[in-house]
């Protein structure tokens, strides 16, 4: 959790039960995830609240290089045309 309100404690699932919220919920998992789609198909009763936690991280990606000439080349590439 990150350093700020939500960090220091305060669960809004919580807040929005004691708010007189008819469901509420704190999510970690892919799976709780499913289950609450699928059972949110048919009317609701009132109000709902649904916290849905997520990993803050930094996965490793592949970034395409941002230098023009490779950029430009690339171009060319695809059109079939010889990189100058």
């Amino acid at each position: 959790m990150q350093t700020s309100h939500t960090g220091l404690g305060l669960n809004f699932a919580d807040v929005a039960a004691s708010c007189g919220f008819a469901h509420t919920a704190t999510l970690t998992r892919v799976e709780e995830i499913k289950d609450l789609a699928r059972g949110l198909r048919g009317a609701a009763e009132g109000p709902s609240l649904f916290v849905i936690k997520v990993a803050a991280e930094n996965p490793p990606r592949s970034i395409p290089p941002r230098d023009a000439v490779s950029i430009k080349n690339r171009f060319r590439a695809s059109l079939d045309l010889a990189p100058t």
